[in-house]
């Protein structure tokens, strides 16, 4: 039990005068100023006084009763701590050699709830029969200490784990250039089993002379100025003749009052990357020459396939018999490449005394292949072009000669296409799609509109496929525009196409007199939406006005 009143106190301290000038209350006023708190804890009687300091530590008030941590240990001191402490103290109660206590633990504030480190310092006091009478001793607080060397080497170890988990080589080195600590990247490179194999160890001891000397004159230099190397690309020579390239700093490494004393070193190994890059640059230089080639050659198949699309397409006339009746359809493109070659296409040609046909292609990519895939479409129609007047039949025609192009070259590509027969006698206008999205329709009076065209697949994806045609009801006036994807999927720098209802919009909200006014209409609209010139696709417009 703990004598905790200021008269107890009092009566204590009168019985312990200490002779000369150092009595009692000047012996309390230097452990007030090291904070340090006495204790005397009657082992015969199991009382325990504590000073002021000591109170404090706990978290008591002088008026009341603190638990004897000697025997009341249990739930005063830290449960990690509880069983340590006690047996201890135990042991050094059984010992009996005249030596003092010491042990640190942590002790329970008893108002605030939280913890403590102090270090229990004491020296026991036998009776005449050897038997433990009063152990007496003082309570030091080592909170701040304690705490710091836990963060010291909770840093150490976190030093330690992060660079030998970094892959990168990381060491240290004194004036002498001799290893004092390293990862275990380090340890691997150097083929020794541990860091701890290179403490001592000089480069002399791995590398030839020449990298040696360099390496040394690097580092007596960075000591000497305190100027680092960073990111220098470094080859290395060791000393069973091999050779390899690092990545490599140095930086100086200062001691606490400022001094230099030695360097740090990380490097990693980039052999690989140096000699692909001489590989690289090898190849690079032959792939220049060769990409200066085929820039010419695309420059010449750029103009070749502008050369093919017609400047101006001229219209269709038919007249009855008697020159009575004469219908026209007039005719408008525009056609525009994104970068190199394109891969779409289109194609317009007489059918019969009173018809034409108009094929709209689209073959994916934007390569050499799609424009070569866009000319043979454009060979094909000659060999497909008498069953212009069924659409269905002329997609179907050229699905099965496309498919079997592509697999007797071994290659997976699809085109969409549209075509649209107009036959001026009969006036009857019959559409088919493969894949292609829908022309767009303006009548002369009333809303522009997208048929419902039946769905089909692209060409060159199924021999078997099979298409459907769409009839649609012609009137004097009417303008219809086939176009490609680069005209609805042209997007903003935020992702979103402009898509077929905005050009529905501009179509409706503008006065289209002819059908090169939609056309233009339709273009306009696109590249305010983009804020662009130009999309990133290819680009074809083509349409058709019905007089």
């Amino acid at each position: 039990m703990a004598v905790m009143s200021e008269d107890a106190h009092q009566t204590d301290r009168s019985c312990h005068k200490v002779p000369g000038v150092f009595d009692w209350e000047v012996v309390r006023t230097a452990l007030q100023a090291a904070e340090e708190g006495v204790y005397c804890w009657d082992i015969v009687n199991d009382r325990i006084y504590y000073t002021e300091q000591c109170l404090r530590m706990m978290g008591c008030c002088v008026s009341e009763i603190a638990p004897n941590i000697f025997t009341e240990s249990v739930g005063t001191i830290h449960d990690e701590d509880c069983a340590f402490f006690r047996n201890t103290v135990q042991k050094y109660l059984n010992n009996p050699a005249i030596s003092p206590l010491r042990v640190e633990v942590r002790l329970l504030n008893q108002r605030t709830r939280g913890w403590k480190w102090i270090r229990v310092n004491g020296l026991l006091q036998r009776g005449a029969d050897k038997k433990p009478v009063r152990l007496v001793g003082v309570w030091v607080d080592i909170t701040r200490r304690k705490m710091g060397d836990l963060h010291a080497m909770e840093d150490r170890d976190l030093f330690r784990t992060l660079i030998n988990y970094l892959p990168d080589n990381i060491y240290f080195k004194n004036r002498e250039s001799r290893f004092v600590l390293a990862n275990d990247a380090t340890a691997r490179k150097m083929g020794v089993p541990t860091p701890s194999d290179l403490i001592g160890c000089r480069d002399t001891n791995f590398f030839s002379d020449d990298t040696t000397n360099v390496a040394r004159r690097e580092e007596l230099e960075i000591m000497s100025s305190g100027i680092p190397i960073t990111n220098r690309i470094h080859r290395e020579h060791w000393k069973d003749g091999q050779s390899s390239w690092c990545r490599l700093s140095k930086f100086p490494w200062y001691a606490s009052n400022g001094d230099i004393k030695g360097i740090v070193g990380i490097s990693s190994d980039v052999t690989e990357m140096v000699e692909t890059q001489n590989r690289l640059q090898t190849l690079a230089q032959s792939l220049d020459r060769r990409n200066r080639a085929l820039e010419k050659e695309l420059t010449l198949a750029r103009q070749v396939q502008q050369a093919l699309q017609p400047e101006k397409i001229p219209p269709r006339t038919w007249c009855s018999a008697d020159g009575s009746v004469e219908r026209r359809a007039i005719f408008h493109h525009i056609y525009r490449q994104s970068v190199g070659v394109s891969g779409d296409c289109f194609h317009i040609f007489p059918v019969g005394r009173a018809g034409v046909g108009m094929l709209l292609c689209d073959v994916m990519g934007h390569d050499v292949r799609a424009a070569l895939i866009a000319s043979v479409l454009r060979g094909l129609m000659e060999q497909v072009g008498n069953l212009a007047d069924t659409p269905a039949l002329l997609l179907s025609a050229l699905n099965r000669h496309l498919c079997a192009i592509f697999s007797k070259a071994g290659i997976t590509m699809f085109a969409t296409a549209c075509f649209l027969y107009i036959d001026l006698e009969k006036r009857r206008v019959t559409l088919s799609s493969a894949g292609h999205p829908a022309p767009i329709v303006l009548p002369r009076s009333g809303s522009a509109f997208t048929p419902l065209l039946p769905r089909s697949p692209a060409l060159g994806l199924m021999e078997n496929a099979t298409y459907r045609d769409y009839e649609l009801r012609p009137e004097e006036g009417m303008k219809i525009m086939l176009y490609t994807d680069g005209l609805t999927e042209a997007s903003r720098s935020d992702g979103e196409e402009f898509g077929a209802e905005r050009v529905l919009a501009c179509l409706n909200e503008s006065s289209c007199d002819n059908v090169r006014n939609m056309l233009e209409c339709a273009l306009t609209g696109m590249r305010k939406f983009i804020g662009s010139e130009d999309s990133d696709d290819d680009l074809c417009l083509l349409g058709v006005e019905l007089e």
